[in-house]
């Protein structure tokens, strides 16, 4: 087995070890892709709190083939053509996982499309229907649009007849709107919470999904809700932001210091009594916790609705560079690496191979 292994924060090593064994209840898989997430950079630098200690190995995500089963698993499960939910471990080219948090993929989809679409897209599902109670002809905003939960989200909006807004960057506009967004916001140059209230006629909107985080962008996203609106959030990439560049220690530890107070001491506070004046609601996501509803999002592939966007292929060394890519925004969608770019079972062809 070889594994992208976190030695400590951002020392990066591809190490290998004997392939683990199935136990019961258990699926082995020979992965052939994985997906990369935000929580992954988050891990690397130090940063996730729900992270086993260094040495570690990211992931959330694999698709691959099922080649060895544990006791209490049907043998018709050898050779299936699976997706998985990891929750660590996942940057690996062999990973164990338990039956339940297998989806099995369709013939016509790729091992590449396959391992796009659990996180961003079940992340996506609880944020908008299982917590958000998106309905037709309710007003969706959503911050970081070009994002892979982003377009995600855009994908179940139309699915459920939901008007979209989205925040990105101008160049990301015409590509956002060709996937079905209805309208888009320069967060560079226009100010979000003006613009939503001239999209909504001064209504505001029914959700809001926000992966940023930190006082200002918490407060100003409740400003924009309208009357029985809901706030969801999935993130804090502006705590990256503050820390990203800090490598001394005492850089760090300043940074550090901001991000709590930002985070914690500078957080607003939404009271039930300020909730109930207002008939708005707040809530937050961490799909770690939360696998239901996988087998749902695969099917939706099936029927049209899901519609998965890969931005770029890389090979399993090149993971560092991945992450360079996703920290500075320079991609649309997802980020997948390939254990073997060799393998037959891809065809680059049909993907931007980065190398």
């Amino acid at each position: 087995m070889h594994q992208v292994v976190f030695r400590k924060a951002n020392v990066i090593s591809l190490d290998s070890s004997p392939d683990p064994q199935p136990t019961s209840g258990t699926v082995r898989i020979r992965v052939k892709t994985f997906g990369i997430n935000f929580a992954d950079i988050m891990m690397r630098t130090g940063n996730y709190g729900d992270a086993p200690p260094f040495p570690n190995v990211a992931g959330y995500e694999v698709s691959g083939v099922v080649d060895a089963v544990g006791e209490n698993v049907t043998q018709d499960w050898i050779g299936a053509r699976v997706a998985a939910l990891t929750k660590f471990g996942g940057y690996s080219d062999v990973v164990v996982v338990p039956l339940d948090q297998l989806i099995r993929v369709p013939e016509n989809l790729s091992f590449i499309d396959a391992a796009s679409i659990p996180v961003v897209y079940l992340t996506a599902w609880m944020l908008l229907v299982h917590l958000g109670s998106i309905k037709k002809g309710e007003v969706l905003v959503i911050q970081n649009a070009g994002g892979g939960v982003g377009l995600a989200a855009i994908d179940i909006a139309l699915h459920k007849d939901a008007t979209t807004i989205g925040t990105a960057s101008a160049a990301k506009h015409a590509f956002l709107k060709s996937r079905g967004l209805h309208h888009a916001i320069d967060y560079r140059t226009q100010d979000f919470v003006t613009e939503i209230k001239r999209i909504t006629n001064n209504k505001g909107a029914d959700l809001i999904i926000d992966p940023i985080g930190g006082r200002e962008s918490w407060n100003k996203n409740f400003n924009s809700l309208r009357r029985g609106g809901r706030l969801g959030f999935f993130g804090a990439s502006s705590m990256m932001e503050t820390l990203k560049g800090q490598t001394g220690l005492i850089a760090l530890v300043v940074a550090w210091i901001k991000v709590a107070f930002s985070m914690i001491f500078g957080a607003p506070t939404w009271s039930p009594i300020k909730l109930m004046d207002e008939n708005k609601a707040v809530f937050g996501v961490n799909l770690a916790r939360m696998f239901e509803d996988k087998d749902l999002i695969m099917d939706g592939t099936q029927e049209g609705w899901v519609r998965p966007h890969v931005d770029c292929v890389l090979e399993m060394a090149n993971v560092e560079k991945a992450h360079f890519l996703l920290e500075e925004r320079k991609t649309t969608g997802k980020i997948v690496i390939v254990v073997d770019a060799k393998d037959a079972a891809h065809d680059l062809s049909k993907y931007k191979f980065v190398q």
